[in-house]
């Protein structure tokens, strides 16, 4: 907010996990910003995410990437003089959600899920994230470590599962699940989480996801 009142710009990633509350601190930021009559402009990387966001559009979407991105793409839709161009010249803020999704050329035209490089080795992946771009070195990296998904009235019993679960993802994010390893490594998953595909995986997966669906059809 100190970088917005300013006028300084700055480059912000908040690195943090499930349940400790980067949707509220999003949806803080465009509330406070819009009430003081300058223009936010949420994105995200995928669709699903974009939904979560006060008047969200996927970062495509908005700013006119094109879907086969290279070093010298460029956004079709900013050209000088354009809406879009007036419309980002207006800025105050841009929040991008899920923004190590996307390659590092995406974020270079306008200023860890990974990107999906077709055949790409770990080295191209990994050179194809967010922190390989020169722009990481002028970025500060802000963290959200609290579940605040535990600090809700819910039983000691389940506190202590969700907590158990939310370190146990962690662990596999940060590469530390399995042991020691060189990238790759063996992870157990609990049964108590996992869905018995049976004989139809697709349709074992509808029914633990949707119980009962065809009851509630139609009503």
């Amino acid at each position: 907010m100190d970088v917005v009142s300013s006028q300084e710009g700055g480059v912000f990633f908040f690195y943090s996990y499930r349940g400790t509350g980067k949707t509220y601190v999003w949806k803080t930021l465009c509330y406070t910003v819009r009430k003081m009559g300058e223009i936010v402009l949420p994105v995200a990387s995928s669709g699903i995410a974009s939904l979560l966001l006060p008047r969200g559009r996927t970062a495509h979407s908005r700013f006119g990437i094109p879907l086969n991105v290279t070093e010298n793409s460029t956004c079709a839709g900013i050209r000088p003089g354009s809406d879009l161009a007036d419309l980002l010249i207006k800025t105050k803020l841009i929040i991008w959600d899920e923004a190590p999704m996307m390659h590092k050329y995406c974020s270079k035209h306008l200023i860890e899920i990974l990107p999906v490089v077709p055949k790409g080795t770990r080295q191209d992946i990994v050179f194809a994230t967010v922190n390989s771009s020169y722009l990481w070195d002028s970025c500060k990296v802000l963290t959200l470590t609290r579940n605040m998904r535990l600090q809700s009235g819910s039983s000691k019993s389940s506190a202590d599962e969700l907590r158990e679960f939310s370190e146990w993802i962690l662990s596999v994010g940060d590469g530390k699940a399995g042991g020691p390893n060189d990238g790759e490594a063996v992870i157990e998953v609990a049964k108590d989480i996992l869905i018995d595909p049976g004989l139809d995986p697709i349709s074992a997966i509808v029914d633990s996801t949707y119980p009962n669906l065809h009851d509630h059809l139609g009503s």
